[in-house]
């Protein structure tokens, strides 16, 4: 459902929603537009504002945020295609591993395997340039080893690569923790990936003082500049938001919804049925994951609507083969798989903000700009 009172606009090759915006792409329903949105966040009011590391307005580089556990300080790279914290043992306290969870954390991507032992209640406190301070408190991968493990299949080999299939020991960079907060990854793969070990909608105190849960809506918001926990009608102001489905473990934790859907078509065909996959924004990466069906062509052109063709909250169009722009990712690896996947890359977060609602399961897009000073060119692939 789309908030009542914003348009779109046609930046280029780019179609996406703006509050500004006069005109419409070519897949939007106009009928949607008359149709109001409760304002969910009503009343919330508690809510944060932790810097970057570094400001990220290229997004060259993944997002990092200035972290204290156990009493060490350190950066950790903030992973939207994944869930659940993870950091080298010895930043953690002493555990005996017979009385915690054995577990892992595998990256489909990169096929690298995590292999730990989840430590209960960690307390986590982030801090950025203001001197703002929010706490997480989740249980906390402490990695033993990480492996390159390719074949990994969990039913099969529960939490550790098997040594037939282990493709090597891969080295850690053990000064920086890895902290995913995405959702919807709960597959096959991950199946410990659920909403009670995702950090950042696992608030516990803003500035040393608890969350009141009454004035304190969980989510989050991804900026250039910084991540905002605590949804409010102000900082909400200007998102297009989708409904997100039921994950394969909601009845367990009604916070675990599935990732959002997006609709993909190359060159001039129209968007099949059944056309409908996956979306994953991922701050982790900087290529483009894509299966669309068969092989792609130099100068193929690929269209995303997103969640669907009927009812798009943004549209936007890339070519693959040539020049780049901002949202170019530097590649993109394609597989012919029938049914649909996206993974943008972070390259897409360089025209939009994103939100997640994990309460009444939102997925949110907010287009940054207006006017025409933000025309977006067509996106060309390496």
């Amino acid at each position: 459902m789309l908030h009542k009172g914003l348009n779109t606009r046609i930046l280029g090759a780019v179609a996406v929603m703006s509050k500004l915006a006069v005109s419409h792409p070519p897949f939007f329903n106009d009928s949607m537009m008359d149709i109001p949105t409760p304002d969910k966040f009503a009343g919330f009011t508690e809510t944060a504002e932790v810097g970057w590391g570094s400001p990220n307005v290229s997004w060259r580089v993944a997002p990092a945020l200035n972290i204290i556990v156990n009493g060490i300080h350190r950066r950790a790279t903030i992973d939207t295609g994944s869930t659940g914290a993870l950091m080298d043992k010895s930043f953690l306290p002493t555990f005996d591993p017979e009385e915690v969870e054995e577990g892992h954390v595998f990256y489909s991507s990169s096929k690298i395997l995590e292999e730990g032992y989840w430590v209960p209640d960690v307390e986590i406190e982030y801090f950025g340039p203001r001197g703002v301070r929010i706490m997480s408190k989740t249980p906390v991968l402490a990695v033993e080893r990480a492996v390159s493990c390719p074949q990994f299949n969990q039913t099969l080999h529960r939490h550790r690569c098997p040594k037939d299939a282990t493709k090597g020991v891969v080295k850690r960079a053990v000064q920086q923790p890895y902290f995913g907060i995405g959702f919807g990854r709960d597959r096959d793969t991950s199946s410990q990936a659920t909403p009670d070990r995702n950090p950042m909608i696992n608030i516990v105190s803003i500035n040393n003082v608890t969350i009141d849960r009454t004035k304190y809506h969980p989510g989050y918001i991804i900026t250039d500049r910084s991540i905002i926990v605590g949804l409010t009608s102000n900082n909400t102001e200007g998102f297009v938001t989708m409904d997100l489905e039921k994950g394969p473990n909601w009845e367990k934790d009604q916070r675990a919804w599935a990732g959002p859907k997006v609709s993909v078509a190359l060159n001039n065909e129209t968007y099949a049925k059944g056309s409908q996959g996956s979306l994953l924004v991922d701050t982790g990466v900087t290529q483009m994951y894509l299966k669309a069906g068969r092989e792609l062509q130099p100068d193929d052109e690929i269209k995303f609507a997103i969640p669907d063709e009927e009812s798009p909250i943004a549209t936007y169009t890339i070519t693959n083969g040539g020049r780049r722009n901002a949202m170019s990712p530097t590649k993109v690896l394609n597989s012919t798989s029938l049914t649909p996947y996206v993974n943008t890359g972070r390259s897409f977060l360089t025209k939009f903000n994103v939100f997640f609602n994990p309460i009444e399961g939102q997925y949110g897009l907010r287009f940054k700009g207006s006017g025409e000073e933000d025309f977006v060119k067509p996106s060309y692939l390496i």
